[in-house]
C-alpha cells in the first residue's frame, strides 16, 4: 500500500511539474511567433483575437491541463481498483467489463469531436469582449 501511494504521489507531482514546463514552452512559442509575425498579420487580425489566444491558451495549459491530468490519473486508478475488486469478488463479471469499456471508449471519441467544436465557439464568443476590455 505504501509503494502504491508513493507511486501515485510521484505521478501526480510529475504531472504538475510537466504542466509547468509545458506552460513555459507554450508561452515562449506563442511570444516568439507573435513577435516574428509580419505587420500584415496585425493589420488583419483583431487585437482581441490575439489577446484571446494568449489568455485562453495559457489558462488551458496552466489550469485545465494540470487538473485534467490529475483527474485522469485518479479516474484510471479508481477504474482499475474497481475492476480488480469486482473480478476478485465475482470472476464472471470480467466478461462484461470488456464490452462496457468499449462502449465507454466509443462515447468518449464521440464527445471529443463535439468538445473541440464547443471550445472553438467559446473562444470565438470571448474575442469581442476581450477586445473591448483591452481598448
Amino acid at each position: 500500500a505504501g509503494l502504491l501511494s508513493q507511486t501515485i504521489r510521484y505521478v501526480l507531482t510529475s504531472t504538475v511539474t510537466g504542466g509547468t514546463r509545458a506552460a513555459k514552452h507554450v508561452f515562449s512559442s506563442m511570444v516568439y511567433s507573435v513577435l516574428r509575425a509580419p505587420m500584415s498579420y496585425f493589420d488583419t487580425t483583431p487585437m482581441g483575437r490575439i489577446l484571446n489566444r494568449f489568455t485562453y491558451d495559457m489558462d488551458v495549459v496552466d489550469i485545465l491541463l494540470t487538473q485534467s491530468m490529475s483527474m485522469f490519473m485518479i479516474s484510471c486508478s479508481w477504474y482499475f481498483a474497481g475492476v480488480i475488486v469486482m473480478c476478485t469478488i465475482l470472476p464472471w463479471i470480467a466478461l462484461a467489463i470488456f464490452p462496457v469499456t468499449v462502449i465507454y471508449w466509443v462515447l468518449m471519441l464521440h464527445y471529443r469531436k463535439s468538445g473541440s467544436d464547443l471550445q472553438r465557439l467559446d473562444a470565438v464568443s470571448r474575442s469581442p469582449i476581450q477586445a473591448m476590455i483591452s481598448e
